[in-house]
């Protein structure tokens, strides 16, 4: 349900405690109208699985309905673990089921972003551990993308918010490292990690589309609301036309 200042949305966004990069991420590129309000869930021990970081959650989605939002974004990606597709399938069904609500999952809107802007063969850059790029690589096969280079940051500081603390010049080498000549598209998962202040200049160093999580993640969201508009300086994504009517504040 719409308010004073979130005339045209009111978005719940629902992250893990630890993330420190999606809320500053999604508010450096909401439009005048829309408002969004983060809510925590504790960060799930390893590996996880859906129903354990459904259970995570449930105190969360239960803060998350009494501010009656217009819509749920996930910013959460499980690209880790094997089958992610399916693990974010069923979290997005059980927290519409809750919520009476629709949901943006992070790992559906990159696949949804990589095909709108015809990316096709990608370079990764990831925070995963190395031992979980196997799952990433599945994952993106299983998607019809063909993966030809990837780069993983997993740091040897242990710590659950180890992936915040990369630098942004670490992940500006790590684009590079990815940019081979047979890639069309480098993408950046793992949504606690710096990567959507970076889009436009990498852009334009590298000459390829730069994808971030969390960017095609609140571009998704917005599309499904119907309030994409084109907008410059936040990298190709955001500047696709809408696919629906902008609706009048």
């Amino acid at each position: 349900m719409t308010d004073a200042l979130g005339t045209r949305a009111v978005l719940a966004v629902l992250v893990p405690a630890t993330n420190t990069m999606v809320e500053p991420d999604l508010a450096s590129l909401q439009p005048p109208g829309v408002t969004n309000h983060t809510f925590r869930f504790p960060f799930p021990e390893l590996p996880a699985n859906p129903e354990r970081l459904l259970e995570l959650m449930e105190p969360a989605i239960a803060m998350m309905l009494a501010c009656e939002p217009d819509h749920l974004v996930l910013g959460y990606s499980p690209e880790y673990m094997p089958g992610a597709a399916g693990v974010a399938q069923q979290l997005s069904a059980t927290l519409e089921a809750a919520s009476g609500l629709a949901v943006t999952t992070a790992t559906a809107a990159v696949s949804a972003a990589l095909r709108a802007l015809n990316c096709r063969r990608l370079g990764i850059v990831n925070p995963f551990p190395e031992q979980a790029n196997a799952a990433v690589l599945s994952h993106f096969q299983a998607e019809g993308f063909e993966v030809g280079a990837m780069e993983c940051l997993a740091s040897a500081q242990k710590g659950k918010v180890f992936s915040a603390r990369i630098s942004a010049e670490r992940i500006r080498e790590a684009f590079r490292a990815v940019n081979h000549s047979g890639v069309d598209g480098l993408l950046q998962v793992g949504t606690n990690l710096v990567a959507t202040s970076l889009v436009e200049e990498l852009e334009q160093e590298l000459g390829k589309p730069v994808i971030a999580v969390n960017t095609a993640t609140y571009w998704q969201a917005l599309n499904h609301l119907g309030l994409h508009a084109p907008v410059t300086g936040l990298g190709r994504l955001m500047e696709l036309e809408t696919r629906g009517a902008l609706p009048t504040p």
